[in-house]
């Protein structure tokens, strides 16, 4: 059920610090680590 599912992803968003949201986006999408 997507509506689930979103909430599921909003609700541990939601519970996030700003510093481990950041350290987490920057391991997931930060491509320059992985080229070298």
């Amino acid at each position: 059920d997507e509506t689930m599912k979103a909430r599921i992803i909003c609700d541990y968003m939601a519970g996030m610090t700003d510093r481990f949201a950041m350290e987490e986006h920057r391991r997931l999408f930060d491509i320059s680590d992985t080229m070298i």
